[in-house]
């Protein structure tokens, strides 16, 4: 892969979820975003590295705003340098939270004769998750400057299985070992940054339904999520989506030969193009060599490896130039 970093005249506002819903997911009975590190929150070491991203403009972070600000504050990040944050309230789910979010992105914000001008409606926002906190700046910027704002509308980030086995759980340590989404040609984590057009997307209410649903684990919001997302008319898309699932079983099971075998239901572009008009937008994937923002907490045992080994993987994942290739003897390494 060409690891240069493309320059850009392209920067972008920011949007960071840390929303409260009922769906949000808790560990020690609190909010992920605001868990310590080091003491310090997950949010404030997003927030600290979006500040930090030459291409990102505004951020602009949903949730409860007073306790947002106070975390920030408390942690030392500057609401006002090196780039502006603004808090929002939160909505009722993840999809108003989006919606009010580019709104306030607006000169007007979102005034009806303001939407449909040409270019509101080819306005793009990048979309950042907040229990990341090993998210760097590079990772952002390289991100960023490969996304192909001129042909698609949304853009997803992806990292590569490979990259992600030196965080594995090792004999003498805890790691974090995700599922992945096992394509034809390479299995990936999605990487949690988008690029999106929220304008550009006429089916945007889907947003919603596969957060709602995302938890696949169970039986029946596999098939809620099958039946809601696709309907009875689309038959044509089911492939992908049972391919997908069955490969994530498989590979929970260690079957490897049936996941060998099911991946090849799983034709990247193909994928893409069965998004693409389930959403009726132009959407695409692309690979991202840095793994920080894939790095994210799902539960209580991700989080207590990453305050075990934070300092470890920090320091390895700060080299703008440095990819973390898979090393069988389970140490980090770094290469050029």
């Amino acid at each position: 892969m060409d690891m240069k970093i493309d320059s850009t005249d392209q920067s972008y506002d920011a949007i960071l979820l840390a929303g409260e819903g009922e769906s949000s997911y808790k560990i020690y009975r609190q909010h992920k975003a605001f868990l310590p590190i080091q003491n310090k929150a997950i949010i404030s070491y997003v927030a600290e590295s979006l500040q930090n991203v030459a291409s990102i403009r505004t951020i602009y972070i949903v949730g409860l705003q007073d306790k947002i600000r106070s975390t920030l504050t408390a942690d030392g990040i500057d609401l006002n340098h090196p780039k502006k944050i603004q808090i929002l309230d939160q909505k009722r789910n993840l999809f108003e939270n989006i919606w009010s979010a580019f709104l306030a992105t607006l000169p007007s914000g979102g005034a009806e004769e303001e939407l449909e001008r040409p270019e509101i409606i080819n306005k793009a926002v990048l979309i950042v998750p907040c229990d990341a906190p090993l998210i760097r700046p590079h990772e952002v910027e390289y991100f960023i400057g490969q996304c192909d704002t001129e042909h698609y509308d949304h853009i997803l980030g992806l990292t590569a299985a490979d990259t992600l086995k030196p965080f594995y759980p090792k004999k003498d340590k805890p790691g974090i070992k995700m599922a992945y989404l096992h394509l034809e040609k390479n299995s990936y984590r999605i990487n949690n940054l988008h690029l999106v057009k929220p304008l550009k997307i006429a089916n945007r209410a889907y947003i919603q339904k596969m957060y709602q649903y995302r938890y696949q684990r169970n039986f029946k919001n596999f098939i809620l999520f099958g039946i809601s997302l696709f309907g009875k008319d689309k038959f044509q898309h089911y492939p992908y989506y049972i391919g997908l699932e069955l490969c994530l079983l498989f590979s929970a099971l260690q079957l490897d030969s049936l996941v060998r075998y099911f991946r090849t239901w799983n034709v990247k572009e193909g994928l893409e193009k069965c998004i693409s008009t389930i959403l009726k937008t132009r959407f695409t994937a692309i690979e991202v060599p840095y793994p920080g923002a894939a790095l994210d907490i799902d539960n209580q045992k991700d989080y207590e490896a990453m305050v075990h080994c934070f300092d470890e993987w920090r320091e390895v994942l700060k080299n703008p130039i440095a990819t973390v290739p898979y090393n069988p003897s389970g140490e980090l390494t770094t290469h050029t």
